[in-house]
């Protein structure tokens, strides 16, 4: 029973305690969030440790492990597995807050701290609790020299802060009189704009007023002409009215003629009109006998006499029927007489005042004609005044152009001259150092005589292998030019040789000698043959159209109206070129000179002199967009009967001198068209078929006068053309892209361009830029305008190492061929002809997933990525690649590219499971930081994967606020500047467009991570140009 009693104690002193305990970590629980968002579980682990709730494993599971990123859950499982160590887990939980976080202590318990460490001295004792306050007070003193770090940082911050301020305080005193100044300027400005304004208002009512005073005057005009003709009516008016009167005297005079005969004709009216009475009462009375008839006879006599009579009466009716009709007529006749005549009164009038008014309109048109004529003798003058001057000026400007020319003819001499007395006084310099450095060698010691044999077997081998170095291409191409060209090679005459034929390596050569020893004739006249039989770069022609050297041996006729003077060279498919060639100081240039270069075409005399080309017997349009079209055949001609007409298409043309080799002309530019037909001379050697759908649309554009491109490709430029000679030129920069729309603009070799945005690919101004032959040519003039400089630098460093190999051969030893050349660090292209690209094809590429970075120089990029990862969220945006491995010894090695043939299976394995992390990154939507070489960004750009190459500009200025970026410590100035132009020289042979940071972007190191951040993100929405080929 004492048993089951103490069990059933002890369970219930257990639960209570367990209760207790869960009382306890609930209140611990109930301010969880607080404690595990501000508790740092790094300090409290050791302080746990030595009390013994924890061990080594429980520490590196609950700091270091995968499943909890972050503090507040790396407490969280702290204070789990605490809990699960019961009370002693409580007990060194409060007493580790008590000792580092005495505000929560105090607020789970109630009670100030008295950091007693008593679980320490429990489980360690004093040693322990010793040891363990010496190492706070390691940790407290490392972070109290810490925080005196930073208030010295922070002092001269604040220093420099109040320096900035001083100088920011003197600026805004300056701004403030400044201000002052602009608000006079400003007032006096309005002052002055209000009185201009009233002054307009004024100038304004005075033209108003003048407006009006004209208006009046030109109606007081055309009222008094008004005047003037009412007046005229009026006179005409009174001189009818006098002669109205005058006519109504003489009718006033002529009146009583008239009544008398008007009387005297009622007078004989009157009697006849009684004697008419008096018959009719004699017939009425004898009708009255004769109706009594029988009653009395009539005798004989009285009936005779009544028939007498009745035959008189009769006859006297009838005459005076008839004088009645003629009265009748004659009134009528009177009647219309006086009709006409007012008739013709009232015309005369109306015809006087017309007369008079058509004299007046007469007399006012003639004045007008003279004003107007007197007008048109003064504009005559002032016309003939006009065209004096305009011919002075056409004459003046005439002139000008002919001075021009001849100032451009006496300007290109004199560049000759000056060319050739350089090249004279370089080679007298040669001689003169020569001669100077043989003589103290001389002078110094005269003892070496014996060695000269074994010495001119070694410079003979050194000068050979100088003259590798300074012209490789010479040696390894032969008769070949860097770009697989079989140039026309003209004999020479001995004066040219003699101006030309001491090249620079053989006068270093002379130079680099350490015993005197004369040339040889043998030497020489090998010299002689030796450039002999190297390749002019420059030849010269007389003209277009008949291009014949000494020999006999013809060039292609090409007419002279496809040239023009700012673009005088011909590109083919392989290549074509010209330049200016060396006259002595006696010779004029007369034009621009021309040679047309095919791929082995072998000995000039393998063309005829006569031999007919058939291409001057068509005309082609279109271009590499529309295809290669003929416009015109020649009537009668051999291509006619071939089939070939108008709106044929160009298929291929296979050209004898080029050893079969078939030319397509499907897809090339109407400039290489037609400088391929210009060697076409076999009908049956041309390719073509009839599509007159695709001509149609050519054809129209053309009828109608509308511009179209047949041609229609993307360039990026490799040089600047700022200077240009024809006004309607396109002055370009390096690295521009530009738009070709056509390669024989207005039938000239040259190119209509325009200007691309490269954010938003549209064409902006437009012009005319050299064809790639004239562009290659000066391209070349600009590196010869340049490289001199470098190159005697270049060939006095050759110079002192060789006379350091002669002298002191034992002591200098030789480089192992694992380690890489640093010029061809600097350098990548050993060939300087070959690396001269006027201009490259390019073509737009949008990527919209994210693009891995690679960040130039690399001496910087590795602090510089993880200053970019620093930044805020930028952790959100980036994913960080392991570094390349760069060759040991060399960190410049990077740069070098590696040949194909070098790299083995385990670097093949590498670059796949690099190029699988970059795409997870891309795919991810962050950009991956890469430190990678040239040739790794080509590796990547073949792969199509598109980085964005950010190269900053360290300059003399800015060199020193990159020291905190650079890896390796105590390097000079000098040094850094040098690795960074080497890299930024290593970009230009990248096949794609990469950005710059120009250094007025960033004034210090804290700043260059955030210009960097954002030009990483313009980068990212700006089209990206790759070179054709390279993608």
């Amino acid at each position: 029973m004492a048993a089951l009693e103490n069990a059933s104690l002890q369970a219930c002193s257990l639960s209570e305690q367990e209760e207790e305990e869960d009382a306890l970590w609930e209140k611990i629980e109930s301010a969880r969030h607080q404690l595990t968002r501000s508790l740092n579980p790094a300090k409290l682990t050791p302080y746990l440790r030595q009390c013994r709730v924890i061990d080594e494993q429980d520490e590196e599971e609950v700091l270091n492990s995968c499943r909890f990123p972050c503090k507040s859950n790396q407490t969280g499982y702290l204070m789990d597995i605490l809990r699960r160590r019961g009370k002693r887990g409580y007990e060194a939980f409060l007493e580790s807050l008590e000792f580092y976080y005495p505000e929560h202590y105090t607020r789970l318990t109630g009670r100030e701290p008295a950091q007693r460490c008593s679980m320490i001295l429990d489980e360690e004792g004093p040693e322990g609790l010793m040891q363990f306050l010496l190492v706070e007070v390691k940790k407290m003193r490392a972070q109290r020299k810490e925080h005196l770090l930073k208030e010295h940082q922070l002092q001269a911050k604040n220093q420099t802060l109040e320096q900035e301020q001083a100088r920011l305080e003197q600026r805004l005193q300056e701004l403030l009189k400044v201000q002052e100044r602009c608000q006079r300027l400003r007032e006096e400005w309005d002052s002055n704009s209000v009185e201009l304004l009233r002054l307009k208002d004024e100038n304004y009512m005075m033209a108003m007023r003048y407006a009006q005073l004209c208006e009046e005057k030109n109606m007081a005009v055309l009222r008094s002409r008004d005047l003037q003709l009412v007046v005229d009516q009026l006179k005409c008016k009174v001189t009818s009215l006098e002669e109205e009167c005058s006519l109504l005297r003489k009718q006033a005079s002529t009146m009583p003629q008239r009544e008398t005969e008007e009387r005297g004709h009622p007078d004989a009216v009157s009697e006849l009109w009684a004697e008419n009475q008096r018959l009719t009462a004699s017939l009425q009375e004898l009708q009255g006998m004769l109706q009594t008839p029988g009653e009395v006879p009539v005798p004989g006599s009285e009936q005779i006499l009544l028939d007498i009579l009745e035959h008189d009466w009769k006859e006297a009716q009838d005459d005076r029927q008839d004088l009645c009709q003629k009265l009748n007529s004659l009134q009528s006749e009177l009647q219309w007489a006086e009709e006409l005549r007012d008739k013709y009164l009232q015309e005369v009038e109306d015809l006087q005042l017309k007369y008079r008014t058509l004299q007046k309109d007469c007399d006012l048109y003639k004045h007008r004609m003279n004003t107007v004529l007197l007008q048109l003798e003064e504009i005559e003058k002032e016309r003939d005044q006009a065209i004096q001057s305009r011919d002075g000026v056409q004459l003046q400007y005439s002139q000008s152009l002919i001075e021009k020319d001849q100032y451009r003819k006496r300007v290109r001499a004199l560049e000759e001259e000056r060319d050739e007395l350089l090249s004279k006084l370089s080679r007298v310099e040669g001689l003169n150092s020569t001669l100077e450095a043989q003589l103290q060698r001389c002078r110094g010691n005269r003892s070496l005589g014996k060695m000269c044999s074994s010495s001119y077997s070694l410079c003979s081998n050194l000068s050979s292998t100088w003259s590798l170095v300074d012209k490789p291409s010479d040696l390894t191409s032969g008769l070949t030019d860097p770009l697989g060209v079989s140039p026309i090679i003209f004999p020479e005459d001995s004066a040219i040789h003699s101006m030309e034929g001491t090249p620079d390596s053989e006068k270093d050569i002379n130079r680099l000698s350490t015993f005197p020893f004369p040339p040889c004739i043998g030497s020489i006249l090998r010299r002689q043959r030796e450039d002999r039989c190297m390749p002019y770069k420059s030849l010269s022609c007389g003209s277009f159209s008949s291009m014949e050297d000494t020999a006999g041996n013809s060039f292609v006729s090409i007419p002279p109206g496809a040239f023009s003077s700012s673009s005088s060279s011909i590109y083919t498919r392989v290549k074509s070129e010209t330049c200016l060639s060396m006259l002595t100081s006696h010779q004029e240039i007369s034009r621009r000179s021309l040679v047309v270069q095919l791929t082995s075409m072998g000995h000039p005399s393998s063309l005829s002199p006569r031999e007919k080309r058939l291409g001057a017997d068509i005309s082609i349009l279109g271009g590499n967009r529309t295809g290669i079209y003929v416009q015109w055949v020649k009537p009668g001609s051999q291509v006619e009967s071939t089939g070939l007409r108008e709106g044929c298409r160009l298929i291929k043309l296979r050209v004898p001198s080029l050893k079969e080799e078939v030319l397509s002309l499907e897809n090339c530019t109407r400039e290489v068209a037609y400088l391929s037909l210009l060697h076409w001379d076999e009908p049956s050697s041309l390719v073509f078929q009839l599509d007159l759908q695709g001509y149609q649309p050519l054809r129209e554009a053309l009828e109608e006068g509308k511009k179209f491109s047949g041609d229609s490709f993307y360039i990026r430029t490799n040089l600047s053309l700022l200077e240009p000679s024809d006004p309607y030129a396109l002055c370009v920069k390096c690295r521009e892209i530009l738009h070709v729309t056509d390669t024989m603009y207005k039938g000239r070799l040259e190119w209509y361009c325009s200007r691309v945005d490269p954010l938003t690919m549209r064409d902006l101004d437009k012009g005319t830029v050299p064809n790639y032959s004239r562009a290659h040519q000066l391209l070349k003039i600009q590196e010869k305008v340049h490289i001199p400089g470098q190159q005697r630098s270049h060939r006095n460093n050759l110079k002192k190492r060789a006379l350091d190999q002669l002298r002191l051969v034992k002591s200098k030893q030789q480089k192992s061929p694992e380690q890489p050349c640093q010029q061809l660090w600097l350098d990548p292209c050993s060939d300087p002809e070959r690396s001269l690209k006027p201009y490259s094809l390019v073509h737009p590429v949008v990527v919209k997933t994210p693009r891995p970075v690679v960040l130039s120089p690399s001496c910087i990029a590795p602090r510089l990525i993880r200053n970019l990862l620093d930044l805020p969220t930028s952790r959100l945006d980036f994913h960080v690649c392991p570094a390349e491995k760069l060759t040991e010894g060399n960190p410049s090695a990077a740069h070098v590219q590696e040949p194909p043939v070098s790299r083995n299976a385990p670097q093949e394995r590498r670059e796949s499971s690099r190029v699988c992390m970059i795409r997870e990154a891309m795919e991810k939507n962050k950009h991956c930081l890469l430190e990678l070489g040239v040739q790794s960004v080509r590796d990547l750009i073949k792969r199509e994967i598109y980085p964005i190459v950010i190269h900053v500009e360290v300059t003399e200025k800015n060199v020193r606020g990159l020291r905190s970026l650079l890896g390796q410590p105590g390097q000079r100035d000098a040094e850094v500047l040098k690795a960074c132009r080497g890299a930024e020289r290593a970009l230009h042979a990248l096949p794609c467009s990469w950005a710059r940071v120009e250094p007025h972007a960033w004034s210090h190191a804290e700043e260059l991570p955030k210009v960097v951040r954002g030009c990483i993100f313009q980068e990212q929405n700006r089209p990206l140009w790759v070179e054709d080929g390279d993608d």
